[in-house]
């Protein structure tokens, strides 16, 4: 595991996996500063190969402004540095390192035409069609290694008050070819229009879902999580078909949420909006759900509440462990990040711990059991930071 303050490559400083305490002084890139209005930096999912993009895009827009350095993922050493054919926003490189994954500038809905550049050479190998949905954007997870992109969508409905219907759809990248559609029984979200006015504007609020892609990109789970205790329901869909494969409550919830859900969905007001997120293990046999809810104050500022990390186990939807009350204001922790260990023993998160129970407050690195959620070891920063998991040296 590598850590970086910085997305112009630079600074990236090899963890050690069970410490956390860095394994060497030295960087693994020999960036010492990066250029252009904006950077960024991918990884290949093998952690062969990392992409740094420097742009320095203005108007009119030419692909000289992109300049991109490919390394090996292994030793750092710089593999090709190229300006792309045509100019692009880079979205990710594939599985093994070879091509990138772009769209062109400026950035573009994800239903954009996608452009398949030689990852030496910046050279355009292929074009992959735009195509349209019906519907507005909930959420959408990306199976890199299949090429598909799944989405959870709700009519279009700009003055909507309240959440909507979710239907859960699949896309070929490649050719653009929606493979199915499917309604989610029981699931509402969205964004709509509160009954609040702010400075004269109206106040929206929004639900959003988690949905994840299992490791072999054979299954989707769907989660919906509920906003006081770690409980909620979760869908099974297979990614192929499109078919449901079961739905199952887990976790405990109270009988109002059970009486009155879906209809109150995640929030526990009209005005308050719920972000859940899910992610696989690397097993494929356990779910990690965690969620958090903001509200707009009468000051127009949103107060931010963690709800919990639960680990679920499949397919039963067993609940396996939580970080619900591990720790003294723990509902004021802000998540920035979760991910799995390369070899699939630990769970690492890297949170903000904030508000009047925090002491000290600040950034915190933690390694978890990933079933119990047990914190095993944890090492603080002074300011936040991005993880990258790379090839093994």
């Amino acid at each position: 595991m590598y850590l970086t303050d910085s997305f112009n490559g630079s600074g990236l400083i090899a963890i050690d996996p069970l410490t956390l305490q860095d394994r060497s002084a030295k960087a693994l890139l020999p960036i010492n500063s990066g250029g252009g209005n904006n950077s960024s930096m991918v990884a290949a999912l093998d952690g062969s190969a990392v992409a740094v993009m420097n742009y320095w895009y203005r108007y009119p827009v030419v692909a000289q402004d992109l300049e991109i350095g490919l390394f090996d993922g292994v030793t750092g050493v710089l593999r090709a540095r190229f300006n792309p054919e045509v100019p692009v926003i880079v979205d990710g490189l594939s599985p093994d390192g070879s091509r990138i994954y772009a769209r062109a500038w400026p950035p573009r809905e994800l239903t954009a035409e996608r452009l398949v550049l030689d990852a030496r050479t910046g050279t355009v190998l292929a074009r992959e069609p735009e195509f349209s949905w019906a519907g507005d954007q909930v959420t959408a997870v990306k199976d890199e290694r299949g090429r598909r992109l799944y989405v959870l969508l709700v009519p279009r409905a700009p003055n909507a008050t309240g959440p909507q219907p979710v239907e859960l759809g699949g896309w070929d990248l490649r050719t653009g070819k929606e493979l199915w559609r499917i309604s989610i029984p029981s699931l509402s979200a969205g964004r709509w229009l509160t009954d609040r006015l702010l400075d004269g504007r109206a106040v929206h609020a929004s639900l959003v879902p988690g949905l994840a892609v299992s490791p072999d990109g054979r299954q989707l789970a769907v989660v919906k999580a509920f906003a006081s205790v770690p409980g909620g329901t979760l869908w099974l869909i297979d990614a192929e078909s499109g078919k449901l494969i079961s739905q199952r409550a887990y976790g405990q919830t109270s009988f109002l949420e059970r009486l009155f859900a879906p209809s109150i969905a995640e929030a526990k007001s009209w005005d308050e909006s719920v972000i859940v997120s899910a992610s696989f293990f690397p097993d494929g046999r356990v779910l990690h759900v965690r969620a958090h809810s903001s509200q707009v104050d009468a000051q127009g500022e949103p107060a931010h509440q963690y709800l919990g990390m639960v680990a679920v186990g499949l397919p039963d939807a067993t609940v396996l462990g939580s970080d619900i009350k591990m720790e003294l204001g723990w509902y004021d922790n802000r998540i920035r990040w979760v991910r799995p260990s390369s070899d699939g023993q630990w769970l690492y998160v890297f949170l903000e711990r904030t508000g009047s129970f925090a002491d000290p407050k600040g950034y915190v690195l933690r390694r978890l059991d990933p079933s119990t959620l047990k914190v095993l070891a944890e090492r603080r920063f002074d300011s936040s930071r991005e993880p990258f998991f790379l090839a093994s040296r």
